[in-house]
This record gives C-alpha cells, structure tokens and sequence, in this order.
C-alpha cells in the first residue's frame, strides 16, 4: 500500500475508531445520568481527572515508541525495534502498578477533602475512586499498545481495538446500573474494558511484529536513546495531567460535583469532536518521523498543506454547526434544565475547540515528529501556564463561562505555536499557507453559517435539528468540491479506499 492510501487508511480508521465511541456515549449518556442523577455522573467525570493526574508516571513513552519504532521500521531495524519495544513495556508495567497502589491508598482524600461530595455518596465515591486506581494500570498498557500500532501506522489495529471494548465497556455498564449496582458498577465495567484492551493491543502488537519477543531486563543503549523524550514527555504529561482536568477539579472543590457533571456535558460534545479530528491526524506524527528521517522535507510539506486544507474544512463542517445548534442539541439530548445552564459555556468551549484544531492539531504533530520535543515542550509549559491562571481567576466569580473564557485565552499560545513551527521547522510562510490552504474553507463556513442561522425556528426538534445540520453539511461539500477545497486527489483515495473495503469484504 504506497503512502497516499496508508494516510487514508489511517485517516478514516482514526475517524471510525473516534466517532462510533463518540456516538455511543451520546446515545448514551441520557440514559446514565437518568438513571444515576447529575451527582453521580459528575463522579464519572472526575474519574477521568483523578486518571489524568497520575499520567505524569507514564513520562511521555508512547512519543518515543512511536517516533522510533517508525523510525526503525523505515531502515529495517529490528533488533532497534524489539530493544526498545521491550524496555518501554517493563516500564510501563512498573508505572502501572505503581499509580494503581497510588490512587486507591488516595481515594478518602479524594472523596472526603478535595470534591464536594454529598455525604449520602461518600462511600460510593470511595469505591469509584478506588476502581479509577485499576483503571489507570489498564490505560497505561492501552498506551503501550496505541503507541505500537501507530508506530507501524496500522491505526485500524489502535481504534478496531477501541470500539470494541469501548462498546463493550458501554453496554456491560448500563447492566450494571439496571441491574442494581449503581455508580460502582458502570465504573467497575468501564475499568475492566480497559483492561481488556491493553490484552486485545497485546495480541496485535504480537500479530503485527513478528520479530517482537519478550526479553526481561534494560537495556542501557536502549534507555539512552529514548531518555530525551522521557526527560520531555514527564514534564509534558505532568503539564497535561495537572491542567487538562484543572476546569472540572475547580468546578467540583467550588461549585460541587452536580456542577462538574452539568458542565462535563458540553465538554464532552466539544471535546469529543476535537479529539477525534486530533485522531485523524495521528497518522502525521510517524510519517514526519519517517520523511524528516530520510531527508524528505519537500514531501513533508505538501502533506501539511494537504492536510490543512482539508482539516480546516472538517473542522468547518463539525464545529460551525455546534457553535449555531449546539444548545439544541444540549436540550434535546439531557433536557431543558441543563440545555439552559449550559447554553453560554458551550458557545466558548466550542469557539477554543474551533481554534484549537485550526493552530495546533497539525503542529504538535510535526514538532515532535522532527524530534523538536523541547520545543514542544517550552510550548505545552507556556501554554498550561495560561489556562491554568485563567481557571484560577475566573472560575469561581463566573462560574461555568469562566473556564470557557479561560480556554479560549490558552488559543492565543496555540496561534503563536502554529507561527513557529511553519517558518522554523517547515520553512513555510504563514500567509502563503492561510491563502492556500486557510482561507477558501473559513469562507465557505462563515458564509453558510450566516445562511443557516435563519433555519435556527425549525431545528427545535430532532427531524428539524438533523434536516437543517444535514442540508449545511451537504451545501458545504459539494461548494468545496466546486471551489477546490476537495480535489480530484481527495476523491480518488476514497474511491480506492472503498474498492478496498469492497474487495476485502
């Protein structure tokens, strides 16, 4: 399979393996927070946050795996390649357990001094909280084996894995609650998909490389060649792990834990569609390892132009309809009360989401791609730095809308980042790039946003809201594809990539 076809291999695995997840847990998620109340799915929430504090441990190692093992692969390495399979496994066992003991010796803290936790739900909080320190020991081996399929550039492997478990994980839970066990026991299954997924990448990662054997012990060549990224990737996981939960800790210490679970509703619609436009693109960061290795920079940068054309119009077609629709959908999915207590924090959180995607979904790839980690790093610092200050000032006097504002403040860091890495690591001009590839797109969006604006009276109801996102998604591909937003390039690998799936099937 030559390289264009891989992309797109790689590029419509990454959006499968996102959205029907994305899908579930919007179906879903009514279902849970009727059945368990805004208190308990605000514990759900903070799972994750408690899960990404201790990430820090894991100092970054699925950068290294990925960026060498591609690295290795191209020049036919193996012994490379299992070296450092090997020793990136070990430790990530070790950090695994070690995180576990961690946050379950941790978890009355949590319950009884950090969140406003009602005192009906405490014991039920510890036991959450306690089932989060095993779910970290199960995301820590999914890294090892995400980082493996990516470095192979076998993204169907990463989200084939995903889907199943994460469906799996979805529907066991919502047994659990029917069946009586409440919170802990959509927990409890949610933990153990993953689990199952560090087994299922486990299985793969042994299919895909067959030079791959286990061999207990360090290997010092090995842990000199990755300790750079380790050294960066802790100070970045660490930056990560304090600031990316930092909004829904400050809401749950100040505004309680119903609060938390009101505002994780629009965060996880925004964020769910950023992320999986970040996935799409994950195919970059082992592919700029592989160009930037072999001298190949000329090709390096027609795929970033490509590829921002083509994601600023994606981005367009996701986040234009939220920004117009968003408190719509929020009131017909979870109900008027939260649809109104969310209505403004949505708007923000889906302006920085925009934002975000347009300046740094691309760049973060390319940076550590091109082995600029420290950079990246300085980058991520500053950036942590920003959104963590406006959390702090504004939160607690605006509530809600705060940590919006406070996200959209951390875009200006991004935009800065994007102006770096075009003139100093692709030696592209920032104009140049905002004419070729910026400009058609945004134009094509805001055009059509002003239209459908008028069609915000008949979208009140679900026929209404799908018939009026449906009819800006249609105008919007078939004016790019008049305009050469989409070409005959784009067109093409999908057409291949469907006769492939044809032929397979």
């Amino acid at each position: 399979m030559n390289r264009l076809n891989r992309s797109t291999v790689n590029m419509l695995a990454s959006l499968f393996g996102y959205a029907v997840p994305m899908l579930i847990s919007l179906v879903t998620t009514p279902i849970v927070l009727n059945a368990l109340g805004v208190t308990a799915y605000g514990l759900i929430s903070l799972v994750s946050v408690i899960i990404g504090y201790l990430t820090v441990m894991d100092m970054g190692l699925d950068l290294p795996i990925t960026k060498y093992l591609a690295e290795d692969q191209a020049k036919v390495d193996t012994g490379a390649a299992n070296r450092m399979l090997n020793n990136a496994l070990q430790l990530y066992f070790v950090i695994g357990v070690v995180g576990m003991l961690v946050i379950i010796f941790t978890s009355k803290m949590f319950a009884y001094r950090v969140f406003k936790v009602p005192d009906d739900m405490l014991s039920e909080a510890v036991t959450v909280f306690q089932l989060a320190g095993i779910g970290f020991l199960g995301s820590v081996a999914m890294s090892w084996g995400r980082a493996v399929s990516m470095g192979v550039q076998r993204f169907e492997i990463t989200h084939g894995v995903s889907v199943i478990t994460n469906l799996a994980g979805i529907c066991l839970g919502l047994f659990m609650i029917y069946a009586g066990f409440g919170v802990v026991g959509f927990v409890l299954m949610r933990v153990l998909s993953s689990v199952f997924a560090g087994m299922g990448y486990w299985m793969f990662a042994r299919r895909v490389l067959p030079f791959f054997r286990f061999q207990l012990g360090f290997d010092r060549q090995t842990l000199l060649r990755i300790r750079g990224y380790i050294g960066y990737g802790a100070i970045n996981r660490l930056i990560s792990g304090l600031v990316s939960g930092l909004d829904k800790t400050l809401i749950g210490v100040w505004l309680g834990v119903a609060a938390a679970g009101i505002y994780s509703m629009p965060f996880v619609l925004v964020s769910s569609l950023g992320y999986m436009i970040s996935y799409m693109l994950g195919f970059l960061l082992p592919m700029a390892s592989e160009l930037h290795s072999i001298g190949q920079l000329d090709k390096l940068r027609d795929i970033y132009t490509r590829s921002t054309r083509f994601i600023t119009a994606l981005a367009s077609m996701i986040f234009i309809p939220v920004l117009i629709f968003g408190d719509l959908f929020i009131t017909l999915w979870v109900g008027t009360d939260i649809g109104d207590k969310t209505r403004y924090v949505l708007v923000l959180l889906a302006l920085s989401g925009y934002l975000g995607t347009l300046f740094v979904s691309l760049p973060n790839n390319i940076a550590v791609g091109t082995g600029r980690i420290k950079q990246f790093t300085i980058y991520a610092t500053i950036r942590a730095i920003v959104l963590g200050i406006g959390c702090f000032l504004l939160i607690k006097p605006m509530g809600l809308e705060g940590a919006g504002i406070a996200l959209l403040l951390s875009n200006i860091v991004d935009l800065f980042f994007l102006i770096v890495v075009l003139k100093y690591y692709l030696h592209i001009s920032p104009f140049h790039l905002f004419r070729s590839a910026y400009l058609a797109p945004l134009a094509i969006g805001f055009t059509l946003a002003i239209c459908t604006l008028f069609l915000r009276p008949i979208a009140h109801t679900w026929i209404g809201l799908i018939a009026s996102i449906g009819l800006f998604e249609v105008l919007y591909i078939l004016i790019s594809y008049r305009v050469g937003v989409f070409g005959e390039t784009e067109k093409r690998v999908i057409l291949d990539f469907v006769k492939k799936l044809k032929r397979d099937l």
